[in-house]
């Protein structure tokens, strides 16, 4: 498959395929086999989650906790380097990825090749954004290349702050009620947009995400991009409706039904 950076282009619209967490559906999550995996997918960008350690290193990893990958129930934040790097984060998949440690974001970002995209998501608060910014800008890659993103509002407007020439967008959960209405209300998703200063809006993609509402933030200037879509046909009306970048843990999957098309 010929990589591209923009994938498709249906009537004028234009997206991007990131894969979540790396090619998450084939390998351990936030992990450098499931980043490098992304890559040879020809994803046009990779999506990873970071905390902060207890001596100030910043890893990737989702969970606040590390239960989930190593069976031992011990927060992110309460551990060193040293100590996380004992554990296995690969071995709860398969025996294949037995031995696979968590990455640094050093690590991480060594991984994004020329043209390519990271999606940044900063899992705690904005007490990493000195230490996060200060290993981006030593990482070599363009201010073009880094995206960051936070369900944290502070976080995304203290980042804005310290750093406007990067890209950065407010992670939220909007959905329908059991009475059809919307929540949170456009009008307050365009409050904290305006309050943040950030780039873009992104959502899980469901009902609420059609045409008429994606229409709405990017008439006012700001990107909209959705998360988490493995379903090929889902992927191509969501690039009708006008969304910027799809998120995926299938990034192969999405690239060839959008390329066909």
């Amino acid at each position: 498959m010929v990589a591209l950076l923009v994938v498709a282009n249906l009537q004028g619209k234009e997206v991007r395929v990131i894969a979540h967490r790396g090619a998450s559906a084939y390998a351990p999550e936030n992990t450098l086999p499931a980043f490098e995996l992304a890559w040879r997918q020809d994803a046009d960008a990779i999506e990873g989650d970071f905390h902060l350690t207890a001596d100030g290193e910043i890893v990737c990893v989702h969970d606040y906790s590390i239960k989930k990958y190593t069976g031992v129930d011990k927060r992110v934040e309460e551990m060193t380097l040293e100590e996380l790097r004992s554990y296995d984060f690969g071995a709860w998949v398969g025996e294949s990825w037995k031995g696979t440690q968590i990455p640094t974001l050093r690590e991480v970002l060594d991984t994004v090749p020329a043209g390519k995209l990271m999606f940044v998501e900063i899992k705690c608060g904005p007490e990493i954004v000195p230490e996060l910014l200060e290993q981006v800008e030593a990482s070599g890659l363009s201010e073009e290349q880094i995206v960051f993103i936070s369900f944290n509002e502070k976080v995304v407007q203290r980042l804005k702050k310290a750093a406007p020439a990067y890209a950065a967008n407010w992670l939220v959960s909007v959905k329908r009620d059991e009475r059809g209405r919307q929540r949170p209300k456009t009008s307050k998703l365009m409050r904290v947009l305006r309050k943040s200063k950030v780039d873009g809006i992104s959502t899980r993609a469901n009902e609420v995400v059609d045409s008429a509402f994606v229409s709405r933030f990017k008439d006012k200037g700001l990107g909209y991009h959705v998360w988490t879509v493995d379903d090929p046909d889902y992927a191509l009306a969501l690039l009708e409706a006008g969304v910027d970048t799809i998120t995926t843990n299938k990034p192969d999957a999405i690239l060839e039904a959008l390329n066909r098309r």
